[in-house]
C-alpha cells in the first residue's frame, strides 16, 4: 500500500485490496505524471534557450544599429519583413519545440484527468464491494 499514490490511498477504505487491473491503471497514471513532470522540465530548459537567443538577437540588432549610427548611416536598418525573417531564422526551431511540448502536455493533462476519474470511480466500487462482503460475513 505504501506505493499507492496519496491521492488514491486516502480514498481507499482500510482492508480493501486493489484488483490487478486497478493497480495497473494507477501505475499508468503515475507514469503519465512523471512524463508530465519531465515535460515541464524540458519546457523550462527550452524557455531558457529562447530567452538566451532573444537576448543575443536583441544585442546584435542594437549593436548593428549603433554601428550604423556611428558611421552616419541613418538608412539601412532592417525593415519589418527583414526583422521577421531574422526572428524566424533564430527562433523558429525553439518555437516549434515549445509547440510540440505544449501540445503533448495538453494531451497528457486530458489523459491524466480521465484516468483519475476512472480510478476514483473504481476505488468507490472496490470500497463498496468490500463493505458489502464484510457485512455478509458478519
Amino acid at each position: 500500500m505504501h506505493s499507492l499514490p496519496l491521492i488514491f490511498a486516502r480514498q481507499l477504505n482500510p482492508g480493501v485490496v486493489l484488483t490487478q487491473e486497478l493497480s495497473m491503471k494507477i501505475f499508468k497514471y503515475e507514469t503519465l505524471k512523471r512524463e508530465r513532470s519531465q515535460l515541464d522540465d524540458e519546457i523550462v530548459q527550452i524557455r531558457k534557450k529562447q530567452d538566451n537567443i532573444e537576448d543575443n538577437l536583441a544585442e546584435a540588432l542594437a549593436e548593428d544599429e549603433f554601428q550604423r549610427c556611428q558611421q552616419g548611416e541613418l538608412l539601412g536598418e532592417p525593415n519589418e519583413q527583414e526583422l521577421l525573417e531574422i526572428f524566424k531564422q533564430h527562433l523558429g526551431r525553439i518555437i516549434d519545440k515549445l509547440a510540440t511540448k505544449y501540445e503533448r502536455k495538453i494531451y497528457l493533462e486530458m489523459d491524466l484527468q480521465k484516468m483519475k476519474t476512472t480510478i476514483e470511480k473504481e476505488i468507490v466500487a472496490v470500497n463498496e464491494e468490500t463493505a458489502a462482503a464484510n457485512k455478509e460475513s458478519t
